[in-house]
């Protein structure tokens, strides 16, 4: 259930923006902006700020509501006042239906666009290699066939529960490109299916849904949603560093709104809303017949909206560039 939500004023002069470590506002930045159906957080941010990461201090969050931060409706109005130097939130009008539930029509806008990894939240990405060997798997379709799909039965090895389950075929292990330690497990996800029946020696289960053709041999995994949190994005510590390790979907490359998997994760203090920036290593060429090192690139920024232990998977938001593996992760700019 969402907060109520309160008007928010923020004591912000003018003066203080521009002395705040470089937070100023854009010089074009709306005096009065009505936020419309389809929005980001990060997008409005973009508005006001060079740096769309530096919102939260734009409003003066702590830390405690960067975690669960006051929501923005579609109706509601930005209004900025120069001569005070205030911004301030106006709410705006509710839709709702009253029968046979109230409703909210209009749902909170997210800090990032939520299409995009949505389907992502709802599927492990990585997987411990011996917990994956170690979950049950499909042995059998309703006949000799090796390749299922939507609305065949299928026969698993027993099921601790029912409910519904995702299955998956082994995928790809992850390493750091620097140190080459193991990081994690990339299974591909192949599709839904729910549990009709329970037996000593199988459970019988009917595919939901599927993205490819579910194969006798794929493991089952428990379904578990996670929801898409609106986490304010957030600069990421100078320190963290890091490197991308991977493109979601075995791509080459990856531009803006493709996932990336990063060698951050939990043990590394990763959080969701950590915004990076991506950037090329640096690059040796021949001047005169001089060695010359071309600094680091900038490339683009990165949104991590999903942590593992030894693994986090972002959002590329803005690319000027293709990102690929083995660049690196800074300070955004």
């Amino acid at each position: 259930m969402f907060k109520a939500i309160i008007p928010l004023m923020l004591a912000l002069g003018l003066s203080g923006l521009a002395a705040a470590d470089t937070l100023q506002l854009r010089p074009d930045a709306p005096e009065r902006y009505v936020v419309k159906r389809g929005d980001t957080l990060w997008a409005i941010s973009g508005r006001y700020l060079n740096s769309p990461w530096k919102w939260p201090r734009l409003w003066q969050m702590n830390r405690a509501e960067i975690k669960d931060p006051h929501w923005i409706y579609p109706g509601d109005v930005l209004v900025l006042d120069r001569a005070s130097g205030r911004l301030r939130l106006e709410k705006g009008p509710r839709t709702v239906k009253l029968s046979p539930h109230a409703r909210v029509v209009d749902g909170a806008i997210s800090s990032i666009p939520a299409s995009r990894i949505a389907a992502l939240l709802e599927r492990p990405l990585v997987i411990d290699e011996a917990a994956f060997k170690a979950s049950p798997r499909i042995v059998a379709g309703p006949d000799e066939r090796l390749m299922l799909a939507q609305g065949n039965t299928v026969y698993a090895q027993p099921l601790p529960e029912d409910g519904r389950w995702q299955s998956f075929r082994p995928g790809r292990e992850l390493k750091d490109p620097k140190t080459g330690e193991r990081l994690g497990y990339e299974a591909v996800y192949t599709g839904d299916l729910d549990v009709k029946a329970q037996g000593a020696d199988v459970s019988t289960l009917v595919v939901r849904s599927n993205v490819e053709e579910i194969a006798v041999g794929d493991r089952l995994i428990k379904y578990a949603s996670t929801p898409v949190l609106n986490y304010v994005p957030r600069e990421a510590p100078a320190a963290s560093g890091g490197q991308v390790v991977a493109v979601y979907g075995g791509a080459v490359d990856a531009a803006q709104y493709d996932s990336v998997a990063i060698n951050r994760g939990a043990r590394d203090g990763a959080e969701v809303g950590y915004v990076f920036g991506v950037y090329k290593a640096p690059r040796l060429i021949k001047v005169d017949g001089k060695a010359v090192t071309l600094p680091a690139s900038p490339v683009g920024r990165l949104f991590v909206y999903r942590v593992f232990d030894r693994v986090s998977y972002g959002l590329l938001l803005d690319t000027s560039q293709a990102v690929t593996v083995g660049d690196t992760l800074g300070q955004p700019e």
